[in-house]
């Protein structure tokens, strides 16, 4: 597939769920019969940790005449904007879709573009495989238009203990967390409500203890931002990096093909003066022949001259002696005939 084309539907087809779909453009332009199968990637980046990135795949069948393939209910949008999420930030999502072309179906006119080409999907030689890299920027205008304040998730029980004593115990579980679970955004609510409680009941500490609670309950919101704003530089990093090395690889073939065919061209050349150099001397040996040949056609038209004078005085002295056998055979005759008369 030279080219394709990705959909996105941020606000869902009716259903609250992003849709993301894969396509062939300008399918006017192609010839009747024109038909792909490959393999296909759609992933929704996670910015923060790359890790939570949500992929989906399948194999499809691309044809003239409308086919497109694609995921209906890729990932709730709720889940998108909760800015906790890692899919969101600053007004970006990434979506990649990395495509394998796997069959390449000739094209034919003895059926329409609409017939079914069963896919053989035991065969899957990876060939001609190319990757594209799609950011979209704001997930288009409507879904950087959303806000971008966290939607409570369903699935994150309400707080139960109050109890200063059980907040200790909690907060003792969660701080011997490492950073990278604590932004996880239900550890992340639980140590903030923690740290509230914690912070309302500071009588129930020795000074020793209070002042470092109420330093992390004013620092924590900054740590996980400054933990969270990192985690994207690298991401982002990662995937740079990743495309650079990707970018130099094929940069590389390059060079190695054009090395290939500067010396295959250079070979031809040489091949090409070789060919000249004896086309010259075939055409000398031609104008040498050519004149020989005018040359040997001359004397022959001399001695042909000379063979035709000497075949008619030939011929001559024939007749004239043949004349005279008659004549002297006449003369016999009448002398034969004057004994009988």
């Amino acid at each position: 597939m030279n080219a394709r084309r990705l959909s996105a539907y941020p606000k869902g087809q009716g259903d609250a769920q992003l849709a993301l779909y894969l396509e062939v453009p300008d399918q006017g332009s192609l010839p009747d019969g024109w038909s792909r199968t490959a393999k296909y990637t759609l992933s929704l980046m996670n910015q923060m940790n790359s890790k939570m990135s949500i992929k989906k795949g399948e194999i499809g069948h691309f044809r003239k005449g409308g086919s497109v393939w694609g995921f209906r209910s890729f990932v709730p949008v709720s889940k998108i904007h909760d800015r906790n999420s890692g899919y969101l930030v600053d007004g970006t999502c990434v979506i990649e879709a990395e495509v394998s072309v796997t069959d390449v179906f000739p094209v034919s006119t003895d059926e329409s573009s609409d017939s079914f080409v069963p896919i053989d999907q035991s065969i899957y030689k990876l060939s001609d495989a190319e990757s594209i890299y799609i950011r979209a920027e704001s997930l288009l205008e409507s879904i950087s238009e959303e806000p971008t304040r966290s939607l409570p998730d369903a699935t994150l029980p309400a707080p139960s203990f109050k109890d200063p004593t059980v907040a200790k115990k909690r907060f003792n579980k969660l701080i011997s967390l490492p950073l990278d679970d604590l932004v996880d955004s239900k550890h992340e609510a639980a140590m903030i409500e923690t740290l509230s409680i914690l912070g309302d009941n500071l009588s129930s500490f020795s000074d020793d203890l209070a002042k470092p609670i109420m330093q992390l309950k004013a620092n924590f919101p900054i740590t996980k931002q400054k933990w969270r704003d990192s985690v994207r530089v690298k991401v982002n990093g990662q995937r740079s990096l990743s495309i650079s090395e990707k970018t130099r690889n094929l940069l590389e073939v390059s060079v190695k093909n054009e090395k290939e065919i500067k010396t295959e061209l250079e070979e031809l050349k040489n091949r090409e003066k070789e060919l000249k150099v004896q086309q010259e001397a075939l055409q000398n040996d031609i104008r040498r022949l050519v004149k020989e040949r005018l040359e040997l056609s001359k004397q022959t038209q001399q001695i042909y001259a000379l063979a035709e004078d000497g075949k008619i005085e030939g011929n001559k002295q024939e007749m004239s002696k043949a004349n005279k056998n008659l004549e002297d055979l006449r003369s016999n005759w009448e002398s034969m005939k004057f004994l009988f008369v």
